[in-house]
């Protein structure tokens, strides 16, 4: 039981104090500015996995298995999982051009709703860096934001 105490508080410790300035300093940079949690998410599980071993080593020998999940959930976690970023940006984008045509067709009175769809829509896709979007990526372009 004492181990067990012993590997919580170290795990606390280092959510606290280690980990945000680790993950600060090594990180893997995300493709757009709406998956930077995600990002963060994948460099903690990366430092974790860096770490786990002389911690689990220490104070309970018999987990060291844990430390092979690490990197997979961390690629998962920075990978597939910030998919859904992509897939939330496609279905507001969605959402704004049937808002648009069911506004339009009804003539509901309320345009602005499309417009504030599209406009987050994009806003999840802009680039991260220059580096990250090559070629004539413009996921605003037509927009008035």
């Amino acid at each position: 039981m004492k181990k067990l105490i012993s590997i919580g508080v170290a795990v606390a410790l280092l959510c606290m104090v280690v980990l945000p300035v680790a993950v600060a300093a090594d990180y893997t940079p995300p493709q757009t500015y709406a998956k930077v949690p995600f990002a963060i998410v994948q460099s903690g599980f990366e430092l974790l996995n860096q770490i786990l071993p002389t911690l689990l080593a220490e104070f309970a020998p018999d987990m060291a298995w844990i430390t092979g999940l690490m990197t997979p959930i961390g690629g998962w976690a920075g990978g597939p999982l910030s998919w859904s970023v992509d897939m939330l940006a496609w279905g507001l984008g969605l959402g704004a051009e049937v808002w648009t045509l069911v506004n339009d067709a009804f003539d509901i009175g309320y345009p602005e709703i499309g417009t504030v769809l599209n406009t987050v829509s994009c806003k999840l896709l802009v680039c991260w860096s220059a580096t990250n979007c090559t070629g004539t990526f413009d996921p605003c372009a037509g927009n008035s934001t």
